[in-house]
């Protein structure tokens, strides 16, 4: 009978590991001892997460998001699989060209697809020179945009409607077979990067060619990038309300318009990213208008609570200069 009692006592002991370490395991964040990383593990997409120094999460590819030249919010990024297939999100300002074309060279200089967010000179800027450059030695398989007629920008934001139209100019430069506009639901594999375009632009009265950037959900090793533009609250509430929580929801979010006055911290909630990247400087990162830390009217500071209230652990910020992710 002792015997038994002890046998029973281990049973109970047994069960009782087993139930404590599968609470654990549906969503953890927990440091890393050896390496003093971050490792996150979730259930629902992608797979788990070594965050942090020295990790590695895309099986041989990166993702690249590229400082600005001038102190300026701007957004460019990169992404590579492990054979080398490059994909470019908008690119910059034109005075960040030359940068984006050291980064390309350095890694073969022929881009297989280009994402335009929308056409605004901080996204598309660097793309119209480089395409106006014949010894960029920068070679381009296909662009993939969404734009409105050009009356549409020539109504809402007429200062910047010859903008538009330089871009047309430079994308004519291309062979027609490599120029896509792009529809929702549509998905596009690059090598081994899938990405999926959530929505047809949303053509409002407010902020109007930002609520009109094109979201993105791009696919690397599995691991899931949401790229927003420069997405305002009216066009973030009008995406959450179009797809299910589980199109949006994402290992890593590109934080939208710089990281103030984009999509609402519910749509982030939504979203529930794991890693937050931030394409804007030192001193919208702070909210600094020259008086210190909080004396601008930008939402920055705002928007970085509400991310670390959603239990994100990881940002990555140009302040810092180039931000890569392998």
């Amino acid at each position: 009978m002792k015997n038994f009692s002890i046998w029973k006592k281990i049973a109970a002991c047994v069960l009782f590991l087993n139930i404590v370490f599968t609470a654990f395991t549906t969503e953890l964040l927990t440091p890393s001892v050896s390496a003093g990383e971050l490792t996150a593990r979730s259930m629902g997409f992608g797979p788990a997460l070594n965050i942090g120094p020295g990790s590695k999460i895309f099986n041989g590819g990166s993702l690249s998001l590229l400082s600005d030249y001038d102190n300026r919010q701007m957004l460019s990024m990169i992404l590579q699989d492990k054979n080398g297939t490059l994909v470019v999100i908008d690119g910059g300002w034109d005075i960040d060209a030359d940068h984006l074309t050291e980064v390309l060279r350095s890694k073969g200089g022929h881009v297989s697809g280009w994402f335009i967010t929308h056409p605004h000179s901080d996204h598309v800027g660097a793309l119209v020179k480089i395409l106006g450059n014949p010894d960029s030695q920068i070679t381009i398989d296909n662009v993939y945009y969404s734009l409105a007629d050009q009356s549409w920008y020539e109504k809402v934001e007429p200062h910047r409607a010859d903008l538009v139209n330089n871009l047309r100019s430079a994308l004519a430069t291309l062979p027609a077979e490599r120029l896509h506009t792009v529809q929702k639901d549509q998905d596009i594999q690059l090598g081994q990067i899938k990405a999926r375009v959530l929505n047809n632009p949303y053509l409002l009265d407010a902020t109007s060619v930002n609520n009109s950037s094109v979201a993105y959900k791009f696919f690397l090793n599995d691991v899931s990038i949401l790229v927003l533009g420069d997405m305002g609250p009216e066009a973030g509430q009008l995406l959450a309300a179009e797809r299910s929580a589980e199109d949006l929801k994402s290992d890593i979010v590109q934080m939208s318009h710089h990281g103030q006055y984009g999509v609402s911290q519910e749509v982030y909630t939504i979203i529930k990213p794991q890693i937050a990247l931030w394409p804007c400087p030192l001193w919208l990162w702070n909210n600094d208008n020259g008086g210190g830390t909080g004396s601008g009217d930008w939402k920055t500071l705002e928007t970085r609570k509400w991310m670390e209230d959603l239990g994100v652990k990881v940002n990555y910020c140009i302040k810092d200069g180039d931000q890569i992710i392998y």
